[in-house]
């Protein structure tokens, strides 16, 4: 693609081309004028002169052969006083009827135009003739320039006689010649200077803020709406950068509009996928809290039957093999046991009296149950807790059973030598407390299901996957969050949050 001139070189060049024209067309106009005006002068000086001289030459003269001697030597006297007029190449005289004087002196070999004498006789009247070649001639001329006088002499209306003159006219054409040299030096230098202050003005006026509107044009396409041009020059510039700035605004609104109908469409598509993830997961809890109580009901008759002869059974052997497979059996039956009543305790409806509670006077207080149990033994329990937060209305055993399922899974994650650190605050409306681990954290795709009914990241036989599904239904029945962040190899995080309790709740 041919690539195009800019803007401000174009305008430059225009500029340059219309400027020596308008000089050089002005400059040749007053050249001329002033070689027709000093033409004028001199065909007007020569004329009056030739006249003069030969009214002066013929003065008395009627043409008798007595008078002729007396204009030899007037034609003597005359020519040493036409020797010394510079411009005067040739002259000549000639009788009525048109026959030179012999005596009359030629200078240069100059021959009379018997034509043009002819006119004068036939008209009575002096008649010119001017020879200048152009001056304007880009070669010059080698042609003379003159102009030829030719002066009738008449006495009571009879032509007498003629006088012939040839005037040089080079001094004129040479003087044109240097006023032309003088208009082209006039048109280089002052075209120039004015070609520079027209310059400096045009890049201050016109080239440098289109090239500020270029840049911050590339700048906006790039995304940036942070720039705006300088509202200042010519009226159409400033028209210009105001318009530009006032389109800047309308696109960084816009922008603002578009950003935060999407932070909006996000946030609802964010809301309505937690909705639907929580909605679903309430469903299948619900599907398997039912599930679990009736199992646990159908279950929990005959093994407290069977728990029950087991135990006559004890009392009655002696020790032995056979009381130590019932010792055996017993204990296995005490596991259903348990897994029956976490069936019952997940199954079971939150209830309890909602109380106040204090929620860092009771982690407190967990935690030094725990630590008195050798629950921490070979780790350091850490608390970094405020010394009181906001109480929260919640049924108070259940929010501790929650707190103690935590605490045991942060111990389970954690070497020996580790450190359980515990923290909490509060913000707008509600409290939180955080348990983090130094465990092996847990991965991503794990994350998803840890609130699952029997999901378990621990090995087979340690853990029932009910912990943190009871914690989740514990939580998000008193009206709570609970949610974690972990990383592979640096831990995990546990959060809580409560609702503050607010005015009335205490009565209620």
């Amino acid at each position: 693609m041919k690539k195009s001139v800019g803007l401000y070189t174009e305008i430059i060049v225009t500029i340059s081309l219309l400027l020596v024209a308008a000089l050089l067309f002005t400059g040749f106009l007053l050249v001329r004028l002033t070689e027709q005006e000093l033409l004028d002068q001199r065909v007007a000086s020569v004329v009056g002169t030739t006249h003069l001289l030969a009214r002066s030459f013929y003065a008395g003269y009627q043409g008798s052969s007595a008078e002729i001697q007396s204009l030899k030597a007037r034609a003597d006297s005359l020519a040493e006083l036409l020797a010394i007029v510079p411009s005067l190449n040739n002259w000549g005289l000639v009788d009525r009827d048109l026959n030179p004087q012999p005596l009359a002196p030629s200078r240069g070999g100059y021959e009379l135009d018997l034509a043009e004498l002819s006119r004068v006789r036939e008209d009575g009247s002096d008649l010119v003739t001017v020879h200048f070649p152009s001056a304007w001639h880009p070669f010059g001329s080698q042609e003379q320039a003159f102009v030829r006088v030719t002066s009738a002499v008449t006495h009571q209306g009879r032509f007498m006689g003629a006088l012939q003159g040839q005037f040089s006219l080079e001094d004129v054409r040479l003087r044109v010649i240097a006023s032309q040299r003088l208009v082209f030096v006039y048109t280089l230098v002052y075209g120039l200077l004015l070609l520079l202050f027209g310059a400096y003005l045009l890049n201050r006026t016109v080239a440098k803020p289109v090239r500020r509107l270029k840049t911050i044009t590339a700048q906006v396409a790039a995304g940036d709406l942070d720039h705006s041009l300088p509202v200042a020059g010519p009226r159409e510039i400033s028209q210009v950068a105001t318009s530009f700035n006032q389109m800047l605004v309308a696109l960084k609104s816009s922008r603002q509009q578009t950003q935060e109908s999407i932070d909006s469409l996000q946030a609802a598509n964010h809301e309505l996928r937690t909705t639907r993830d929580e909605l679903i997961r309430t469903e299948k809890m619900a599907s398997v809290g039912q599930l679990a109580a009736g199992m646990a009901h159908e279950v929990g008759n005959p093994l407290g039957a069977t728990i029950g002869y087991l135990e006559l059974l004890k009392d009655e052997l002696e020790a032995g093999r056979l009381r130590d497979l019932v010792v055996h059996a017993l204990n296995e039956t005490d596991r259903i046991d348990r897994l029956v009543r976490d069936l019952l305790d997940y199954a079971e409806p939150s209830g309890g009296a909602k109380e106040p509670v204090d929620l860092t006077e009771l982690t407190r207080e967990t935690c030094a149950l725990l630590e008195h149990q050798g629950v921490f033994k070979y780790l350091t329990c850490r608390l970094e807790l405020p010394h009181s937060l906001p109480c929260a209305s919640v049924a108070r055993h259940k929010i501790q059973q929650v707190i103690v399922n935590l605490l045991l899974n942060a111990r389970d994650a954690s070497s020996s030598g580790g450190t359980i650190l515990l923290q909490g605050g509060e913000d707008r409306h509600r409290v939180w407390l955080a348990i983090s681990d130094e465990g092996m954290g847990i991965a991503p795709a794990e994350q998803t299901k840890l609130f699952d009914p029997f999901f378990t990241t621990k090995p087979p036989g340690a853990g029932r996957g009910l912990g943190l599904s009871v914690c989740h239904r514990v939580i998000e029945e008193s009206g709570g969050q609970i949610a974690v962040a972990s990383a592979e190899g640096r831990g995990s995080r546990f959060t809580i949050w409560l609702p503050k309790m607010r005015v009335g709740d205490e009565t209620n």
